[in-house]
């Protein structure tokens, strides 16, 4: 770290809401307490141990300590950017906290705990906005490995600033996962051009440097970008790039591609051809998520009904029910009604009808991707036109590309 002392009275000067005129009163002008805490001054021992009296600071300088949270802190970081777990490492770094944050390691661990957060609470939790406001207070005093971290969880925290966070990472350590990283933002963006190239760019960096996951995952996500872009020859071509990178590695992203490809299909009206890849997305049945069991059946109930196996839609549908819980979102509630609606009760008119679809249609959940939603877009310009509402279906069309 930088200028540690400097950092040190700062950082426990702001944190016990002191001024710099609060502080140094008594001891030294503040003009020179400011080039303390910028590393400027060279303060006399005599004054140095004045200010520190008055924080009552007390800091960890056992060097064994030290060396063995340091080996830890680096180990953990190692295993995250190789998608590794860091069980032994999260565990004894939660452990010597409060040795960690008295000491020159503060930053380290402030930097730890704010991967640690997104990890488990994901990057629009507020404890993660918060841990990089505290960070930023301190970027002046951090070294480069240090702001190299600082910047990459910038970029995994949700905000305007993610990709400009990334690419200063980027400076500082190219990382596939860091290339990778971006091409996630600009997929969440829907900009899938870009999202391409960096995805691109994230593959061919993984391949130097022997990352298996990041090369399973550009993939993964060029497959799902080129869905978007309603390619389905270089869909099915990352994503089966994608599916023979995962054998041996992760059984259950292989049934999520195999869900990927027959939700692309179902979303382009190709029922036949998606449903052995929607099946096959069910197995192995311990591995698959309660929400992509009840997608699955949904869309498999879509396929039967398309072609006319009532017997089977039926029984998909069911078994879609059956997967919901009180915790799921209502969207799934809307999706097995809206099934329901069209294909059981025969119902392609009413207002209840158009209700629910306008519904799904509009809304922004996650669970409906955008090919999904073109999908909806389709059965609302069908009932439009029966309806004679030759401007609303024209409205949705182009929303659509359609024209």
């Amino acid at each position: 770290m930088k200028n540690f002392t400097g950092f040190l009275i700062k950082q426990q000067r702001l944190q016990r809401g002191l001024s710099q005129e609060g502080l140094c009163r008594g001891i030294c002008a503040v003009s020179y307490l400011s080039k303390i805490e910028q590393g400027m001054g060279n303060p006399s021992p005599l004054i140095l141990e004045q200010l520190l009296d008055k924080l009552q600071i007390h800091f960890n300088q056992n060097q064994d300590q030290l060396d063995q949270a340091k080996a830890m802190l680096d180990g953990y970081f190692d295993k995250y950017f190789h998608s590794e777990t860091a069980e032994k490492e999260t565990t004894y770094l939660k452990l010597h906290q409060r040795e960690m944050e008295n000491s020159e390691l503060h930053l380290n661990w402030h930097l730890f705990n704010l991967f640690s957060l997104i990890q488990r609470h994901g990057k629009n939790a507020p404890v993660c906005h918060q841990e990089l406001s505290y960070l930023a207070r301190f970027t002046e005093y951090m070294e480069t490995d240090q702001l190299f971290l600082y910047y990459v969880g910038a970029g995994l925290v949700d905000s305007e600033e993610q990709l400009e966070m990334l690419r200063l990472a980027e400076t500082i350590r190219p990382l596939s996962f860091v290339k990778q990283s971006k091409a996630e933002v600009y997929y969440s963006r829907r900009d899938y051009m870009n999202a391409i190239s960096a995805a691109d760019r994230a593959y061919s960096a993984a391949a130097e440097e022997g990352s298996l996951p990041i090369l399973l995952w550009s993939s993964y996500l060029l497959g799902a970008c080129y869905a978007n872009f309603n390619d389905l020859s270089f869909m099915l071509k990352y994503y089966k790039r994608a599916r023979e990178l995962s054998r041996g590695y992760d059984v259950s992203i292989s049934s999520l591609i195999d869900y990927n490809i027959g939700t692309a299909y179902v979303e382009h009206g190709v029922f036949q051809e998606a449903r052995p890849y929607l099946i096959a997305s069910l197995e192995p049945k311990d591995q698959v998520s309660r929400e992509q069991k009840l997608l699955a059946c949904q869309k498999l109930a879509l396929c039967c009904f398309e072609a006319g196996d009532m017997p089977g839609g039926l029984k998909y549908l069911q078994n879609a029910a059956d997967q919901k819980s009180p915790s799921m979102s209502g969207i799934y509630d809307q999706l097995l009604y809206f099934t329901d609606l069209r294909y059981v009760q025969g119902d392609k008119v009413s207002g209840e009808y158009e209700g629910v679809l306008k519904e799904l249609y509009q809304s922004n959940e996650e669970t409906i991707s955008e090919g999904y939603r073109r999908l909806f877009a389709r059965w609302l310009v069908e009932l439009y036109t029966a309806q004679r509402k030759y401007k609303d279906a024209l409205a949705i069309q182009a929303e659509n590309g359609y024209l």
